[in-house]
C-alpha cells in the first residue's frame, strides 16, 4: 500500500479491483486534535504536535503579576475567608456511665458520705445516683427523736411548743464541739457558723445524796469551790483539769484529718494511738489522777458520755468524756438536725425517710451484671421491695443486715458491741425540791445505786428548759422539762418521785453507745471486695459527731477510687 495515497477523491473513476483503495476507517474527516488512540490503532498515524514557547519577557510579566497580587489574596482570605469544603460532623461523645450508690442510715456518717460523694463526683467522667435510706421519718440518726405517729416530739404533744432537738438529748456532750463537721458544712452551705459560750453551770454527783459538785467549764470554777475540791481530792483535781484540756484539744486534730482506711495509720496521724490502746486505769495513774476523784467525778462523767464503767474503757474514752462534759458553747442561729437537713438539701441525693432496710445481698440480676440487692419496707406499703445498686455503704451499726459471706466479715463485726439507752423526757409544774438536788441543773449518778433507789440504773437527770403550757381549763403557766438517761424503763421509778409528772415521752435507742475498750485489732471499713463499706468501724476508736463524719468521708473516698479505677 502506497503511504502517500489520499483517503478521499473528488470523483469516482473506474479502476481494477486489485488497485481499489481500502474502505475508509471513519466517514468523518480526521480531527485536528491529537488522537487518543494508541500507536497500534490500524490505519491511523499520530499527527505531529507543534508547541510554541512563551517568550522570556512574557514570563517575567506573568511572574510580576503573581507577586503583585499575592498580598491581596492573603488579606482577602484572612478577613473574608475563602470557600472551603464542609468538614464532616464530629463523632458523638461516648455515653457517660452512671453508677448507683445506696447509703443506709441518715445520721452524721451517712450524710457525710452523701455530701462527699456529691462534691467529689462533679466534673468526673461518670455520674452518680445516690439513694439515702433512713428508717425514721426524719433524718439525723439516733439524735433525731420522732413521735409514735412520726414527726417531731413536742412537750405535751403540742406543736405550739418548741420541739425536742438533738441538743436537748445530748446536752454539752454534743453541741458543736465538732470542728470537722462545722468546717465541712460551712464549705457546703457557704456560710460561717458562730458560737456563743454557755453560762457556767454547777454539776452534782449523786450516790444517796449529793456527794460533790463541779463547775462547767472547769476554767470558770470559783476559787472557793476549787479550794474545796482540792481539800477533798488533792492534786487529782488540777491533774484532771489538765487532762480535760488535753481532751478538748483533740478536737483540733480533726480539722484536716487523713482519709485512710487503715485504722492504725489513722490513729497515728491523729496522734491518738497510744491513748486508744491504753487502759484508762493506767492512763489516769500516769497523769496523777486516782482515788475518790475517779469514782465520784470521772466515773459518772464517763457513764453519762459512753454508758461504760470507767475502768473498762480506754484513756481516750475517759479524756473525751471529761472534755464533752466540760464543753460549754453552742451554735447560734440553728440546730444540728436542721443543719444536716440543709446539707442533704444541697445535694442531689434521693432521700427515703421511713424506709427500713431488711437485708443486703450480692447477686446477679442477669447473666452478666452482679449488683447489691437492697430489700426494704416503707410506710404505707405492704411487703418488701428490692432495688439493685452498684455500691453500698452501711452508715449504721446494723451489721446483721448484711449476709456475711466470709469468716473475716463476721470477725470484723464481732469486735463491735453496743449498749442501749432509754431516753425519757418529762415535765413537772415545779422544780425538784432543793433538799434532794440543791437546785442543780444536772445530776450525774454513781455506777451503783441502792436497790430501793428511785434512781437505780439512771445515769443522768438534767433540767432542759422552761416550757409554757395551756391547761385544759384555758389557763396558762410555766412548767419544767427534764431529761433522764437510763439503762432501762424508769416509768415506775418516776412515779415514786414526790413530784407531779404532767407529760412524759420515753424511747429506747438500741445501739446508742459502742463499747470502747483498749482494742489491739481494728476492723476495716471494707466489709466485702464486692464494694460494700461500713462506717461503724470508726466506733472502735471513739464515738463523736466528728468521728462519724470522718468515717463517712473515708468510705465515700474509697467508693470514688473504685469508680475511677
Amino acid at each position: 500500500m502506497a503511504m502517500g495515497r489520499s483517503y478521499f477523491h473528488s470523483s469516482s473513476t473506474a479502476s481494477d479491483a486489485g488497485e481499489s483503495p481500502p474502505p475508509p476507517y471513519s466517514s468523518r474527516p480526521p480531527s485536528i486534535y491529537p488522537s487518543s488512540r494508541s500507536e497500534r490503532t490500524p490505519l491511523v498515524s499520530k499527527p505531529e504536535i507543534h508547541q510554541e514557547v512563551m517568550p522570556f519577557s512574557a514570563c517575567l510579566q506573568l511572574l510580576g503579576l503573581i507577586v503583585f497580587f499575592l498580598p491581596f489574596i492573603f488579606l482577602y482570605n484572612l478577613f473574608f475567608g475563602g470557600p472551603s469544603l464542609p468538614s464532616p460532623p464530629p463523632p458523638p461523645p461516648p455515653p457517660i456511665p452512671t453508677y448507683s450508690v445506696a447509703i443506709i442510715g441518715a445520721g452524721p456518717a451517712g450524710i457525710s458520705a452523701t455530701q462527699h460523694l456529691y462534691l467529689e463526683s462533679r466534673g468526673r467522667d461518670f455520674h452518680l445516683n445516690i439513694t439515702l435510706f433512713e428508717s425514721a421519718p426524719v433524718i439525723g440518726g439516733q439524735l433525731a427523736l420522732n413521735a409514735s405517729a412520726g414527726g417531731l416530739v413536742f412537750p405535751y404533744d403540742d406543736d405550739e411548743q418548741s420541739p425536742i432537738i438533738a441538743e436537748d438529748i445530748a446536752g454539752t456532750a454534743l453541741v458543736w464541739g465538732n470542728p470537722l463537721f462545722t468546717k465541712s458544712s460551712e464549705g457546703m452551705l457557704g456560710d460561717n457558723v458562730e458560737f456563743s459560750e454557755c453560762p457556767s453551770q454547777q454539776v452534782g454527783y449523786y450516790s444517796d445524796h449529793i456527794v460533790s459538785e463541779t463547775t462547767r467549764p472547769y476554767s470558770k470554777t470559783p476559787i472557793t469551790n476549787w479550794l474545796g475540791l482540792i481539800f477533798k481530792y488533792g492534786s487529782s483535781v488540777w491533774h484532771a483539769g489538765a487532762m480535760t484540756k488535753e481532751g478538748t484539744g483533740l478536737r483540733d486534730h480533726f480539722v484536716n484529718p487523713p482519709l485512710t482506711t487503715d485504722p492504725m495509720q489513722l490513729m497515728i496521724s491523729l496522734d491518738i494511738l497510744g491513748s486508744v490502746q491504753e487502759l484508762a486505769r493506767n492512763g489516769l495513774d500516769n497523769r496523777g489522777i486516782s482515788g475518790a476523784y475517779v469514782t465520784e467525778v470521772l466515773g459518772p462523767q464517763v457513764q453519762r458520755a459512753h454508758f461504760q464503767k470507767i475502768l473498762d474503757t480506754s484513756t481516750l474514752t475517759t479524756m473525751l468524756a471529761a472534755a464533752q462534759e466540760d464543753y460549754a458553747s453552742f451554735y447560734v442561729g440553728g440546730e444540728l438536725v436542721d443543719r444536716l437537713e440543709q446539707v442533704i438539701g444541697a445535694t442531689s441525693a434521693n432521700v427515703r425517710a421511713g424506709a427500713t432496710v431488711a437485708g443486703i445481698k450480692h447477686a446477679y440480676i442477669d447473666e452478666e451484671n452482679p449488683a447489691w440487692l437492697v430489700s426494704y419496707g416503707a410506710s404505707g406499703l405492704s411487703g418488701l421491695r428490692a432495688e439493685a445498686f452498684d455500691k453500698v455503704i452501711i452508715a449504721a451499726p446494723n451489721f446483721d443486715l448484711y449476709q456475711a459471706s466470709s469468716i473475716d466479715d463476721i470477725e470484723a463485726a464481732s469486735v463491735l458491741t453496743y449498749q442501749p439507752v432509754y431516753i425519757t423526757f418529762f415535765t413537772t409544774p415545779s422544780r425538784f425540791r432543793s433538799d434532794l438536788f440543791n437546785d442543780l441543773n444536772q445530776i450525774l449518778f454513781f455506777e451503783e445505786q441502792a436497790e430501793n433507789s428511785a434512781f437505780r440504773g439512771v445515769r443522768e437527770l438534767a433540767f432542759v428548759r422552761e416550757v409554757s403550757r395551756t391547761r385544759d381549763d384555758g389557763s396558762w403557766g410555766v412548767e419544767y422539762l427534764y431529761r433522764t438517761l437510763s439503762n432501762g424503763d424508769i416509768t415506775e421509778q418516776l412515779q415514786q418521785l414526790d413530784h407531779e409528772i404532767t407529760w412524759r415521752y420515753q424511747t429506747k435507742l438500741e445501739n446508742a453507745y459502742p463499747d470502747l475498750h483498749p482494742f489491739r485489732r481494728f476492723p476495716t471499713f471494707k466489709l466485702s471486695e464486692k464494694s460494700l463499706w461500713w462506717t461503724s468501724a470508726i466506733h472502735t476508736i471513739a464515738s463523736t459527731v466528728d468521728m462519724s463524719w470522718l468515717a463517712g468521708q473515708i468510705v465515700a473516698g474509697e467508693v470514688l477510687k473504685e469508680l475511677k479505677d
